[in-house]
């Protein structure tokens, strides 16, 4: 009788071993769907930097063939035409309570400070005209380089507000004949004949506009004293980006002639110290300041002469093409209203979802069978010993 139990027992167990290991099989056998990795995202380029990328994007502005001036009286007919497809942006970069005092029509105003912003870039028209103007035309001139070193259509207004209205109020710090010094000059032409290495800067394009957030004038009077102080130390190397045949009638002492398109190529700009400041002058101060923007860009420390060789000399034989306030100011009507600039933000990316990692302790790999899992004696010996309750295997889903 107890031998017949023991019989039975031993055939219950062995049927239950049987059952568990038949569903495990049946369980396993269910061919999970593979887990799929996406890869991930790439990442977008990265945008060039240093003196090769900067140097790039001005010297595509020195040789795009561009006009960067444009008269008041250009201006007032391009949106007095009735065509409102050729009407240009435009910019006043003067003291918000100046362009409250009145500002050429439909002009916005963007202080000089937030010019390459992120925001105001990303607002900025890219298929329209852009004009910028200030009071005189250098710190618009030094803008207006700045936006097309960036690829922007962009254009001065040539003596700023000045040309626009003979109102004082409206248009302060206008040059007169009374700014006029009258500094030796010299004929005797200067050669740069030494070269340097090129400043060394890690910059982007947009980064290298962004740190230049205030324009950069000297007066004549004040680089008169540096170059006679006594202190040969603090003197600039100067640039006169004037026409050979007006340097030769003469120039500020010491100055080299180098044209404004020039600065377009290396060998040229290997002959500008990084180590030291420059001063570079025109005829009225426009060209000056793009020249000054642009090599601050490249990392030199540049300024402007305010304006320009008219500023030096009281002789109209050396300092031609100066504001004439009866000849070259207009009496255009202003606005008073503001007209709203909003600047844009880049939208805010949604950080990237880490990829789901794979279960470290995965023990089937696809394609493998189960007979691994369903073979392993000590599997078996705890299914079938009657002394140990078998429990379930916490299990990832994968085998």
């Amino acid at each position: 009788m107890q031998k017949r139990l023991w019989t039975s027992v031993a055939l219950i167990f062995a049927l239950m071993s049987l059952l568990i290991t038949l569903s495990l099989l049946g369980a396993c056998g269910k061919e999970e769907p593979a887990l799929v990795m996406e890869p991930a995202p790439t990442p977008p380029p990265s945008e060039p930097a240093g003196f090769e990328a900067v140097y790039a994007a001005v010297s595509q502005y020195l040789t795009s063939g561009s006009t960067w001036n444009i008269k008041a009286e250009d201006l007032f007919l391009l949106i007095n035409d009735d065509d409102v497809g050729n009407d240009p942006f435009i910019i006043s970069v003067r003291k918000p309570e100046d362009y409250a005092k009145g500002h050429v029509p439909g002009a916005v105003n963007i202080s000089f400070g937030d010019i390459a912003k992120d925001g105001t870039l990303n607002a900025l028209p890219r298929d329209r005209k852009i004009v910028v103007y200030c009071y005189t035309g250098h710190s618009g001139s030094q803008a207006t380089a700045i936006l097309g070193a960036l690829g922007f259509d962009v254009v001065n207004l040539l003596h700023g507000m000045s040309s626009w209205t003979k109102n004082t109020e409206v248009a302060p710090n206008r040059f007169t004949p009374e700014k006029r010094q009258d500094f030796t000059f010299e004929t005797t032409p200067n050669q740069a004949t030494e070269t340097y290495a090129f400043p060394a800067i890690d910059k982007t394009v947009r980064d290298a506009t962004q740190v230049y957030t205030k324009p950069k004038n000297i007066t004549s009077e004040d680089l008169f004293l540096l170059l006679n102080d006594d202190d040969a130390g603090n003197d600039p190397f100067i640039i006169s980006v004037r026409k050979p045949e007006d340097y030769a009638k003469g120039h500020v002492p010491d100055a080299v002639n180098i044209g404004f398109t020039a600065l377009a190529q290396k060998d040229t700009l290997a002959k500008l110290p990084p180590e030291r400041p420059i001063v570079v002058y025109c005829y009225t101060g426009h060209t000056g300041s793009q020249t000054t923007a642009l090599l601050n860009m490249l990392g030199y420390d540049a300024t402007n002469l305010l304006f320009g060789m008219c500023s030096w000399t009281q002789n109209t034989e050396v300092g031609p093409k100066c504001f004439n306030n009866e000849t070259a100011s207009m009496d255009y009507d202003f606005e008073l209203a503001p007209n709203v600039f909003v600047p844009k933000e880049e939208p805010v990316t949604p950080p990237e979802e880490e990829p789901i990692p794979a279960p470290e302790e995965a023990v089937v790999m696809a394609g493998d069978t189960c007979v691994a899992c369903h073979t392993s004696q000590a599997l078996l010996q705890k299914v079938a010993s009657p002394e140990v309750e078998a429990k379930s295997e916490e299990t990832s889903g994968e085998g």
